[in-house]
C-alpha cells in the first residue's frame, strides 16, 4: 500500500548537518505467509501485519540506494532473524531500529507464530550515513523465507529526501 506523507506532516530528523526527511513509505506483503501489511487507520507512524502461516525462520535484506541513479550505498543480506531476534545488538544499525520499531506487545521470536503484529515506524533514518550528501534515497527492508516462492513475505519502502541545514 503506497501511503504519501502529507507535507505538513513530513517527519524531519536532524542528523549532524543535514535534515532528512521522510517523503514516503510503502509497505507490502506476499498475502500468503502474511495476509496485510499496513498503516493504523488514525494512527501516526503505526503499522500492523498478520502472518497466517507459522514461520519457523526468516532472513531480512536491506538496501540503501540514490533514488536517481539507484546506486547502492549500503547493502546486506541474509541477515538470520531468528538469530537477530535472539540477539538485536548483533548488529549495532538494526538492534537501533529494531528497538524503535517495535511496540508493546509485539513481541517477536522464532518461530513467529500465527496473530496480528504492530510496528511503529520510526528509526529507519538510522540506516542512512550521517555524511551523506544531499539528495533523495531509498531504503529497503524485505523480510524473505525459503518456504516461500515470493521474493519477500514483506517489504518496507521508504524514500527521503536529505537537505543540508543552513
Amino acid at each position: 500500500a503506497k501511503i504519501p506523507v502529507l507535507l505538513q506532516q513530513r517527519p524531519v530528523f536532524r542528523r549532524g548537518g543535514s535534515n532528512f526527511i521522510l517523503e514516503t513509505l510503502e509497505t507490502s506483503c506476499d498475502h500468503d505467509y502474511v495476509e496485510y501489511f499496513h498503516k493504523v487507520p488514525k494512527m501516526v507512524k503505526m503499522y500492523t501485519f498478520r502472518v497466517v502461516k507459522l514461520a519457523p525462520s526468516f532472513t531480512i535484506d536491506i538496501a540503501v540506494r540514490v533514488l536517481k541513479t539507484k546506486r547502492i550505498m549500503y547493502k546486506v543480506e541474509n541477515i538470520d532473524g531468528c538469530q537477530f531476534l535472539r540477539n538485536p545488538l548483533m548488529n549495532r544499525i538494526l538492534g537501533t531500529i529494531y528497538k524503535r520499531l517495535v511496540v508493546n506487545g509485539s513481541i517477536f521470536s522464532c518461530p513467529i507464530r500465527p496473530r496480528v503484529y504492530f510496528l511503529k515506524d520510526e528509526g529507519t533514518v538510522a540506516m542512512l550515513p550521517t555524511f551523506i550528501t544531499p539528495g533523495r534515497y531509498q531504503v529497503t527492508m524485505r523480510v524473505r523465507m525459503k518456504e516461500s516462492q515470493a521474493p519477500f513475505i514483506m517489504e518496507m519502502l521508504w524514500i527521503y529526501s536529505v537537505v543540508k541545514i543552513k
